[in-house]
């Protein structure tokens, strides 16, 4: 198993890392059967929070391209593994989001770019601090 961790600071650092993973020179010897994305609204965030929820004009438009670059990147990634005979197969996508509407405490607001996530990822775990207890989750998928 192959670890590598890039602190990526920016949507073209995110953006050139996950696409580097097509080249053959960091699918061999054994290309990552995982990926994962931590603080995915770090990548959206504009510098001054110029839009209502926060995230900069085309916040949608980008987590939508950062969705199916992971998405196309993993499919990629499994059919390697695959082919290589790899009992890692197939790649897996864990991506990390902290919700502005969910952050502010309001529990019936949706969060537009979770419903643009949801079009790409097939499960959505969502961990909630209730309460009576010290967190609660929440699986929705297939």
């Amino acid at each position: 198993m192959s670890k590598q961790l890039l602190p990526e600071k920016t949507v073209e650092e995110l953006l050139q890392q996950v696409a580097s993973l097509h080249e053959p020179t960091n699918t061999s010897p054994t290309p990552p059967s995982l990926i994962i994305v931590d603080r995915l609204e770090s990548f959206l965030s504009g510098p001054g929070g110029s839009s209502q929820s926060g995230f900069h004009p085309g916040e949608r438009s980008c987590a939508a391209h950062i969705a199916a670059l992971l998405c196309d990147t993993a499919a990629f990634l499994t059919q390697v593994l695959e082919q290589r005979g790899s009992s890692s197969a197939p790649c897996r996508i864990i991506a990390s989001f902290l919700s502005e509407v969910n952050a502010g405490g309001d529990p019936s607001g949706t969060d537009p770019i979770l419903d643009v996530l949801d079009r790409y990822f097939q499960v959505r775990c969502t961990l909630d601090q209730d309460s009576a207890l010290p967190f609660r989750y929440q699986v929705k998928g297939p």
